[in-house]
């Protein structure tokens, strides 16, 4: 009887939990996006509800705005530079254009489905995320800068502060945003990165699609790695799932 209580408990924890970290976007029609402070006041809610959830300032955006990073590490030391002897780690960028703002709204459900255990990570597994990179470009909001784009009802501008396209601006580095992803990655050195972006109301015959780079780029070693194994097996587990 007492384990009954126990999972009936359990449960209504998780529903409690579920609900009470629900988004805009899962608040509203699905056709909207939280806006930068709704985001911060979210993640901070977050993190002092649980242990697992870090969110951290990280850098300057140009208008003098911070950029943070959120982690799930269900791990007692929370030192990376410990954690990277044994822990793999993934590491996801949002908002670098905050027009397409989707992997915005999805990683604050995928890091809150994290803290309340409704999904699992594999056995020494970190994540990380800059909630918003393009912090000028997401207060930035309106309506009518992508005409062609179906939703949500307001977003974010392409351009920050200064009007940059931070999509290309990662080797010149002459924004503060710029500078700051730097250091965020040498801070973290991932394992595994992953920059989210959005169709761009372009027409695509898919739902989903991705993208890799040549391997010719990545040099012999890897290129031929990356082509004739990591793709490959990809690939592979893809056709197993069918349509």
């Amino acid at each position: 009887m007492k384990l009954k209580y126990l999972l009936l408990f359990l449960s209504s924890s998780l529903f409690f939990a579920q609900n009470n970290f629900q988004t805009p976007f899962e608040k509203g029609n699905g056709n909207q996006t939280v806006t930068y402070d709704e985001m911060n006041a979210y993640y901070q809610n977050l993190a002092k509800s649980f242990n697992t959830i870090q969110y951290l300032k990280k850098g300057e955006d140009d208008n003098g705005k911070p950029i943070y990073v959120v982690i799930y590490n269900p791990f007692p030391e929370k030192d990376l530079n410990q954690l990277r002897k044994d822990k793999a780690i993934l590491f996801v960028n949002n908002g670098i254009h905050p027009g397409e703002p989707d992997g915005i709204d999805a990683t604050m459900m995928l890091m809150r489905d994290l803290a309340t255990k409704k999904i699992k990570t594999p056995q020494n597994f970190i994540i990380a995320a800059i909630s918003a990179y393009n912090v000028s470009g997401m207060l930035n909001r309106g309506s009518f800068s992508r005409a062609n784009q179906n939703g949500p009802e307001q977003y974010g501008f392409r351009g920050n502060a200064r009007n940059y396209d931070l999509n290309r601006d990662f080797i010149k580095a002459d924004t503060k945003n710029a500078r700051s992803f730097q250091e965020i990655y040498q801070w973290l050195k991932p394992d595994v990165f992953i920059d989210n972006h959005v169709s761009n109301g372009a027409d695509y015959q898919y739902t989903f699609t991705y993208i890799s780079t040549f391997k010719e780029r990545l040099g012999n070693v890897l290129g031929e790695y990356f082509y004739n194994n990591y793709q490959a097996k990809n690939l592979e587990d893809l056709k197993k799932l069918g349509d």
